[in-house]
């Protein structure tokens, strides 16, 4: 058997895998924006209706590509990031 040269099911589906994963790790603190690859903190607020945040509030979203990893979401939290926009392998 061969050496693995990576810890990925399927490249195609890594950022997929990536946002699922941080769902389940942190079901309290994140939340995904449906149809999208973006995870914002639990406290971002939606309730100036649908999809849309409250505008009365300050929000910081920081994205691009993910690289070896969606690594901007890791600095989603209280006085952080509100969210994060993961875009696929190596987009910048």
């Amino acid at each position: 058997m061969p050496k693995p040269k990576k810890f990925l099911n399927d490249p195609s589906s890594a950022v997929d895998e990536f946002v699922s994963g941080l769902l389940l790790q942190y079901p309290n603190h994140l939340r995904k924006l449906a149809g999208h690859n973006v995870v914002l903190h639990g406290s971002f607020d939606l309730s100036g209706g649908g999809e849309h945040p409250n505008l009365s509030k300050v929000s910081l979203l920081s994205g691009g590509g993910s690289g070896h990893e969606p690594a901007h979401a890791g600095y989603i939290g209280e006085n952080m990031l509100s969210g994060a926009i993961l875009g696929g392998i190596f987009v910048s």
